[in-house]
Protein backbone atom coordinates (compact mmCIF):
# COMPACT_ATOMS: atom_id res chain seq x y z
CA UNK A 1 0.00 0.00 0.00
CA UNK A 2 1.27 3.60 -1.28
CA UNK A 3 -0.42 5.97 0.56
CA UNK A 4 -0.21 9.97 -0.43
CA UNK A 5 0.73 12.35 1.74
CA UNK A 6 -2.73 13.96 1.40
CA UNK A 7 -4.65 10.64 3.36
CA UNK A 8 -2.59 11.74 6.81
CA UNK A 9 -1.16 14.21 8.71
CA UNK A 10 2.22 14.20 10.64
CA UNK A 11 3.63 15.53 13.49
CA UNK A 12 7.31 15.36 15.04
CA UNK A 13 8.74 16.13 18.05
CA UNK A 14 12.56 16.95 17.84
CA UNK A 15 14.03 16.59 21.35
CA UNK A 16 16.81 18.74 22.68
CA UNK A 17 17.51 16.74 25.23
CA UNK A 18 17.32 17.45 28.81
CA UNK A 19 13.74 19.64 28.07
CA UNK A 20 11.20 16.65 29.11
CA UNK A 21 11.47 14.72 26.50
CA UNK A 22 11.19 11.56 28.23
CA UNK A 23 8.64 12.54 30.35
CA UNK A 24 6.70 13.52 27.02
CA UNK A 25 7.60 10.53 25.30
CA UNK A 26 6.47 8.03 28.29
CA UNK A 27 3.85 10.25 30.07
CA UNK A 28 2.10 12.33 27.65
CA UNK A 29 2.33 11.70 23.68
CA UNK A 30 0.67 8.10 24.73
CA UNK A 31 -2.16 9.39 26.24
CA UNK A 32 -3.19 11.88 23.46
CA UNK A 33 -6.47 10.63 21.52
CA UNK A 34 -6.57 10.69 18.04
CA UNK A 35 -3.22 10.55 16.75
CA UNK A 36 -0.77 7.10 16.24
CA UNK A 37 1.87 7.53 18.35
CA UNK A 38 5.37 6.40 16.94
CA UNK A 39 8.05 5.52 20.09
CA UNK A 40 11.14 6.32 19.99
CA UNK A 41 12.38 2.54 19.77
CA UNK A 42 10.39 2.23 17.06
CA UNK A 43 11.65 5.73 14.97
CA UNK A 44 13.93 4.05 12.50
CA UNK A 45 11.01 2.01 11.04
CA UNK A 46 8.29 4.67 11.10
CA UNK A 47 7.77 5.05 7.26
CA UNK A 48 7.13 1.74 6.79
CA UNK A 49 4.52 1.67 9.86
CA UNK A 50 2.95 4.55 8.71
CA UNK A 51 2.59 2.61 4.90
CA UNK A 52 1.18 -0.58 7.03
CA UNK A 53 -1.37 1.20 9.04
CA UNK A 54 -4.44 3.51 7.95
CA UNK A 55 -3.97 6.60 10.58
CA UNK A 56 -5.22 9.75 9.51
CA UNK A 57 -2.49 10.91 12.23
CA UNK A 58 1.15 10.75 13.12
CA UNK A 59 3.03 12.06 15.91
CA UNK A 60 6.76 10.89 15.92
CA UNK A 61 9.21 12.12 19.04
CA UNK A 62 13.27 11.89 18.44
CA UNK A 63 15.62 13.35 20.75
CA UNK A 64 18.17 15.82 18.53
CA UNK A 65 20.36 17.44 21.24
CA UNK A 66 23.58 19.21 19.46
CA UNK A 67 22.53 16.65 16.27
CA UNK A 68 19.72 19.33 15.35
CA UNK A 69 20.49 20.11 11.73
CA UNK A 70 20.36 15.79 10.92
CA UNK A 71 16.97 15.18 12.56
CA UNK A 72 15.17 18.23 10.50
CA UNK A 73 16.93 16.44 7.45
CA UNK A 74 15.56 13.15 8.24
CA UNK A 75 12.08 14.35 8.90
CA UNK A 76 11.56 17.42 6.35
CA UNK A 77 13.59 14.89 3.70
CA UNK A 78 10.28 12.42 4.14
CA UNK A 79 7.19 15.18 4.88
CA UNK A 80 8.65 19.07 4.48
CA UNK A 81 4.97 19.58 5.22
CA UNK A 82 5.13 18.08 8.30
CA UNK A 83 4.44 20.01 11.99
CA UNK A 84 6.92 20.08 14.47
CA UNK A 85 6.70 20.24 17.99
CA UNK A 86 10.50 22.24 20.11
CA UNK A 87 10.08 22.13 23.71
CA UNK A 88 12.71 24.64 25.44
CA UNK A 89 14.09 25.57 28.74
CA UNK A 90 15.77 28.20 30.22
CA UNK A 91 19.37 28.31 29.17
CA UNK A 92 20.80 27.89 32.18
CA UNK A 93 18.71 25.34 33.48
CA UNK A 94 18.63 23.40 30.23
CA UNK A 95 22.47 23.57 30.09
CA UNK A 96 23.04 22.52 33.74
CA UNK A 97 20.57 19.09 33.30
CA UNK A 98 22.96 18.41 30.28
CA UNK A 99 26.39 18.55 32.51
CA UNK A 100 24.55 16.80 35.60
CA UNK A 101 24.06 13.75 32.97
CA UNK A 102 27.39 14.40 31.29
CA UNK A 103 28.88 13.41 35.09
CA UNK A 104 26.74 10.71 35.61
CA UNK A 105 27.56 8.91 32.70
CA UNK A 106 31.29 9.41 33.46
CA UNK A 107 32.20 12.34 32.36
CA UNK A 108 35.22 14.51 34.14
CA UNK A 109 35.72 18.05 32.36
CA UNK A 110 34.30 21.11 34.70
CA UNK A 111 31.20 22.97 34.23
CA UNK A 112 33.42 25.70 32.70
CA UNK A 113 35.14 23.53 30.08
CA UNK A 114 31.40 21.55 29.92
CA UNK A 115 30.26 25.25 28.59
CA UNK A 116 32.83 27.69 27.43
CA UNK A 117 30.83 31.04 26.01
CA UNK A 118 34.37 32.05 25.06
CA UNK A 119 36.05 29.92 22.64
CA UNK A 120 35.14 29.77 19.49
CA UNK A 121 35.73 25.72 19.17
CA UNK A 122 34.16 24.86 22.83
CA UNK A 123 34.17 21.13 23.68
CA UNK A 124 30.41 21.03 24.14
CA UNK A 125 28.20 23.29 24.53
CA UNK A 126 29.22 27.47 23.59
CA UNK A 127 27.91 30.77 22.62
CA UNK A 128 26.64 29.91 19.25
CA UNK A 129 24.62 26.22 19.67
CA UNK A 130 22.60 27.33 22.75
CA UNK A 131 20.69 29.93 21.09
CA UNK A 132 17.09 28.47 20.77
CA UNK A 133 16.24 31.06 17.87
CA UNK A 134 18.74 29.71 15.54
CA UNK A 135 17.23 26.57 16.02
CA UNK A 136 14.26 27.82 15.37
CA UNK A 137 14.91 29.42 12.55
CA UNK A 138 17.14 26.14 11.27
CA UNK A 139 13.23 24.36 11.72
CA UNK A 140 11.25 26.83 9.39
CA UNK A 141 14.24 26.36 6.86
CA UNK A 142 13.39 23.06 6.68
CA UNK A 143 9.29 23.30 6.64
CA UNK A 144 7.00 24.33 5.31
CA UNK A 145 5.31 25.82 8.72
CA UNK A 146 6.58 27.41 11.84
CA UNK A 147 6.89 25.09 14.81
CA UNK A 148 5.25 24.59 18.18
CA UNK A 149 7.23 25.86 20.63
CA UNK A 150 6.46 24.80 24.23
CA UNK A 151 8.28 25.49 27.43
CA UNK A 152 9.00 23.05 29.87
CA UNK A 153 8.36 25.55 33.32
CA UNK A 154 4.98 25.77 31.52
CA UNK A 155 4.93 21.61 31.97
CA UNK A 156 5.67 22.21 35.59
CA UNK A 157 3.69 25.19 36.45
CA UNK A 158 0.49 24.61 34.23
CA UNK A 159 0.32 21.28 33.09
CA UNK A 160 -3.24 22.16 31.70
CA UNK A 161 -2.25 25.32 29.67
CA UNK A 162 0.57 22.83 28.23
CA UNK A 163 -1.31 20.23 27.16
CA UNK A 164 -4.24 22.41 25.71
CA UNK A 165 -1.49 23.79 23.57
CA UNK A 166 -0.14 20.63 22.22
CA UNK A 167 -3.78 19.20 21.61
CA UNK A 168 -4.71 22.47 19.61
CA UNK A 169 -1.68 22.29 17.62
CA UNK A 170 -2.08 18.38 16.75
CA UNK A 171 -5.88 18.07 16.29
CA UNK A 172 -6.27 15.68 19.41
CA UNK A 173 -8.09 15.23 23.16
CA UNK A 174 -6.35 14.31 26.31
CA UNK A 175 -7.57 13.25 29.40
CA UNK A 176 -4.74 15.26 32.05
CA UNK A 177 -6.22 12.16 34.90
CA UNK A 178 -4.65 9.97 32.86
CA UNK A 179 -0.96 11.10 33.05
CA UNK A 180 1.18 10.31 36.06
CA UNK A 181 3.16 12.75 37.27
CA UNK A 182 5.88 11.11 38.86
CA UNK A 183 9.45 11.13 37.78
CA UNK A 184 10.68 9.36 34.96
CA UNK A 185 14.41 9.07 35.96
CA UNK A 186 16.36 9.15 39.33
CA UNK A 187 18.10 12.06 40.09
CA UNK A 188 21.28 12.11 42.24
CA UNK A 189 22.38 14.58 44.70
CA UNK A 190 26.00 17.32 44.13
CA UNK A 191 27.55 14.89 46.57
CA UNK A 192 27.63 12.11 44.44
CA UNK A 193 28.00 13.82 41.22
CA UNK A 194 30.79 15.47 42.63
CA UNK A 195 32.61 11.94 43.47
CA UNK A 196 31.40 10.58 40.09
CA UNK A 197 33.53 13.48 38.35
CA UNK A 198 36.53 12.27 40.35
CA UNK A 199 36.36 8.73 39.84
CA UNK A 200 35.26 9.52 36.50
CA UNK A 201 38.30 11.36 35.47
CA UNK A 202 40.09 8.22 36.69
CA UNK A 203 38.37 5.59 34.54
CA UNK A 204 37.12 7.13 31.54
CA UNK A 205 37.94 10.22 28.86
CA UNK A 206 36.46 13.29 29.47
CA UNK A 207 35.35 13.26 25.68
CA UNK A 208 35.07 9.66 24.30
CA UNK A 209 34.89 8.70 21.20
CA UNK A 210 32.23 6.12 19.88
CA UNK A 211 34.05 2.77 18.73
CA UNK A 212 33.69 2.14 14.67
CA UNK A 213 32.27 -0.92 15.23
CA UNK A 214 28.55 -0.50 16.64
CA UNK A 215 28.27 -3.45 18.66
CA UNK A 216 31.44 -3.08 20.06
CA UNK A 217 30.67 0.39 20.92
CA UNK A 218 27.22 -0.33 22.23
CA UNK A 219 28.78 -3.10 24.77
CA UNK A 220 31.60 -0.60 25.76
CA UNK A 221 28.28 2.33 26.22
CA UNK A 222 26.35 -0.49 28.43
CA UNK A 223 29.94 -1.59 30.70
CA UNK A 224 30.62 2.05 31.23
CA UNK A 225 26.84 2.56 31.69
CA UNK A 226 26.76 -0.11 34.52
CA UNK A 227 30.30 1.14 36.03
CA UNK A 228 28.73 4.84 36.64
CA UNK A 229 25.75 3.45 38.21
CA UNK A 230 27.73 1.53 40.56
CA UNK A 231 29.92 4.67 41.16
CA UNK A 232 26.82 6.82 42.16
CA UNK A 233 25.40 4.31 44.21
CA UNK A 234 28.19 3.78 46.34
CA UNK A 235 29.29 7.46 46.66
CA UNK A 236 25.89 7.71 48.62
CA UNK A 237 27.79 5.86 51.67
CA UNK A 238 30.49 8.45 51.60
CA UNK A 239 30.21 11.24 54.25
CA UNK A 240 29.61 14.79 52.89
CA UNK A 241 32.61 15.73 55.10
CA UNK A 242 35.05 14.12 53.04
CA UNK A 243 33.64 15.93 49.54
CA UNK A 244 34.00 19.46 50.59
CA UNK A 245 31.59 22.05 50.14
CA UNK A 246 32.05 23.54 46.47
CA UNK A 247 29.18 23.03 44.09
CA UNK A 248 29.10 20.95 41.38
CA UNK A 249 27.95 24.66 39.29
CA UNK A 250 29.30 27.61 40.76
CA UNK A 251 25.98 29.94 41.16
CA UNK A 252 27.81 32.67 39.21
CA UNK A 253 28.23 30.26 36.12
CA UNK A 254 24.96 29.72 35.66
CA UNK A 255 24.34 33.80 36.04
CA UNK A 256 26.40 34.38 33.16
CA UNK A 257 24.69 32.22 30.98
CA UNK A 258 21.34 33.66 32.00
CA UNK A 259 22.19 36.83 31.36
CA UNK A 260 23.84 36.24 28.06
CA UNK A 261 20.73 33.90 26.92
CA UNK A 262 17.65 36.75 28.29
CA UNK A 263 17.19 38.46 24.83
CA UNK A 264 17.20 35.01 23.02
CA UNK A 265 15.05 33.46 25.75
CA UNK A 266 13.08 36.61 25.34
CA UNK A 267 12.68 36.26 21.79
CA UNK A 268 11.43 32.86 22.08
CA UNK A 269 8.26 33.66 24.29
CA UNK A 270 7.86 36.02 22.02
CA UNK A 271 7.55 33.55 18.71
CA UNK A 272 5.80 31.37 21.22
CA UNK A 273 2.62 33.39 22.17
CA UNK A 274 3.18 35.04 17.99
CA UNK A 275 2.36 31.43 17.30
CA UNK A 276 0.26 30.45 19.79
CA UNK A 277 -2.77 28.26 19.18
CA UNK A 278 -5.19 29.34 21.62
CA UNK A 279 -4.38 32.93 21.84
CA UNK A 280 -6.75 33.93 24.25
CA UNK A 281 -4.56 31.67 26.72
CA UNK A 282 -1.33 33.45 27.68
CA UNK A 283 1.72 31.25 28.08
CA UNK A 284 2.75 31.28 31.47
CA UNK A 285 5.92 30.15 33.02
CA UNK A 286 5.90 30.88 36.74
Amino acid sequence: MNRTHNEFEIFFHVGLGRAASTFLQNRIFPELEGIKYIPRDRYRKFSQLIEKSNHKKYLISREAALRLNLRLEEFSSYRKDGKVILVLRRHDQWIASHYRRYVKNGGSYTFENFIDLDAHKPKFFGADNIQFMNMIKMIENHFDSPPLVLFQEELINNLGGFVSRLTAFTGTKCNLSQIRLERVHASYDSKQLKIARQVGSLLFSPLPKPHPNPSIHRINRRINLITCHLILFLARLVPASLVGDEPLIAPQQLARIRKETAHDWASCKAYAEKHNPLPNQPITLN
